[in-house]
């Protein structure tokens, strides 16, 4: 055997007797140790029930004493203790029994829809919640209690439908068909027949009707959408004025009156034209809904008649008269028609037919400059009409004047230049007019049908200043004119 087999077996046989040696060692440790603390057990043992016989009578009587007190408690606190409901958070009362709230939850529900119309359920595991209290002194709910509570309760939750019209809610029913109910409502305000009679029907704005989870105090009944609806929301609108604008022309633009305008911009004060550049702002109601409609439409459309003004030198600039009298025309149009709540919007006609022609108005408007207006001591015949009553006594009485016959609205023209001292009805003499020339003469036209001067006038020789007619104590259509010096009445053919 090598010399270095020999060292390995050697070293072999010195590890193996250590480690025999070491396992010795620890069970005689373990032996010691169970036989140490074995007599410290024994010896508590007996300890303990030197103890016990020592003092038996006292722990007997101590345990009685814990055994009555925990049954007595547990008695106590069976009775005194009841339980808290709540509804979603919302603390309603204290029952004894769970139950008690438990097995009216159906009843509720069923209840709540059909007063409301409403599809209303309250689960027990996710609606209701209960809390142990103590209930010494307090009031317990019966179940007609709990019942009342619930039916009551304003803020149960349910299924709603919110109608909603250009993103903005505007209430929220209890059902889909009603929010419908509401939209055809609306509608049918502004139909004469059938909706699909027309081309197009519908809300002008953008309408949704979403479902939501709500309260029940939230849901709102069809006919106070309506009122809602019908009362409009105030909207605000804006124009900036051009060069020239005049504050009626604005108001109407912005549908408002020139009150309103002027009490919302009280900046433009009592102008009647507005500075290049203002901005008006107005607020006004318009409506939460507008209806649209489409459709052929066939009716009758006044055509408007033209007015023409034609300048003439043979009269005098301030003076003008109707040469023709306008009047209006007719045609059937029939057109494809626009509206927004009634109005009309946008029109597209399609057919036109000419029932009447309108005539054009002419008015003449005199040119020729006008003489003073103050007297020149000559006169003029009044109108060119025959005389058919003279100057001087007729019938018993005098009259003090000459009359001419003239058709009713004959142009009755000053006489001389003056001031209007009076205008108007002028007793026997109808609707009469008194020019003063000055130098104590006077003239009176009387019997007219309508005066085209006021008192205080200045007006010039040949001045249209009334027309002929026969009002007043009269028996035909004429002018009664007379001439006075100082009050008294001359032969006005002395001077005409």
């Amino acid at each position: 055997m090598a010399k270095w087999q020999t060292v390995i077996i050697e070293k072999l046989w010195l590890l193996g007797a250590i480690i025999v040696e070491s396992i010795d060692w620890i069970l005689d440790q373990i032996a010691w140790g169970m036989t140490y603390f074995g007599v410290k057990f024994l010896r508590y043992i007996h300890n303990v029930r030197m103890a016990y016989l020592e003092y038996k009578r006292p722990i007997m009587h101590g345990a009685l004493y814990f055994v009555i007190t925990g049954v007595l408690a547990v008695f106590l606190f069976s009775h005194a203790i009841d339980y808290s409901y709540s509804y979603n958070g919302r603390n309603l009362g204290i029952v004894k029994e769970q139950g008690t709230v438990l097995e009216i939850l159906d009843l509720v529900s069923e209840e709540l829809t059909q007063e409301y119309g409403l599809p209303i359920a309250i689960s027990a595991e996710s609606d209701i919640t209960f809390k142990p209290v103590l209930s010494f002194g307090k009031e317990l709910d019966t179940p007609d209690a709990v019942l009342k509570k619930f039916t009551y309760m304003g803020d149960i939750q349910t299924k709603g439908y919110t109608i909603v019209v250009d993103g903005n809610s505007i209430g929220t029913v209890e059902s889909e068909s009603v929010g419908q109910e509401v939209i055809q409502s609306v509608i049918g305000k502004y139909l004469d027949r059938k909706a699909e009679d027309y081309e197009f029907v519908g809300i002008n704005e953008n309408v949704k009707i979403k479902e939501v989870d709500t309260a029940l105090s939230h849901i709102t009944n069809k006919n106070s959408i309506l009122q809602l609806i019908d009362a409009g929301t105030d909207k605000e609108f804006t124009y900036t004025a051009a060069e020239g604008d005049k504050v009626k022309d604005v108001a109407k633009k912005l549908e408002v009156s020139i009150k309103t305008l002027r009490d919302q911009n009280p900046e433009i004060g009592t102008a009647k034209t507005l500075k290049e550049g203002d901005v008006i702002t107005v607020m006004r109601k318009v409506p939460i809904m507008s209806v649209k409609t489409i459709d052929t439409e066939t009716f009758a459309e006044v055509l408007e008649y033209e007015t023409e003004v034609i300048k003439s030198n043979d009269y005098y600039e301030d003076e003008e008269f109707i040469r023709q009298q306008g009047s209006n025309g007719k045609q059937r149009v029939t057109a494809r028609v626009t509206r927004i709540n009634g109005e009309i919007t946008e029109r597209e006609d399609l057919e036109t037919e000419m029932i009447t022609e309108p005539v054009k108005k002419i008015i003449v408007k005199g040119t020729k400059k006008a003489p003073p207006r103050q007297g020149t001591g000559t006169f003029i015949r009044p109108v060119s009409g025959v005389v058919t009553g003279y100057f001087g006594w007729r019938w018993g009485r005098m009259h003090e004047g000459v009359d001419f016959g003239v058709s009713t609205g004959t142009p009755v023209h000053a006489s001389d230049g003056g001031t209007v001292k009076v205008a108007g009805w002028y007793y026997a003499y109808g609707l009469a007019v008194v020019i003063d020339h000055g130098g104590g003469y006077t003239t009176l036209y009387g019997h007219n049908s309508s005066l085209l001067v006021h008192v205080g006038d200045r007006v010039f020789q040949g001045q249209i200043i009334a027309r002929s007619g026969s009002t007043g104590r009269s028996t035909g259509p004429h002018v009664h004119f007379e001439i006075r010096k100082n009050g008294s009445a001359q032969n006005p053919l002395n001077y005409i």
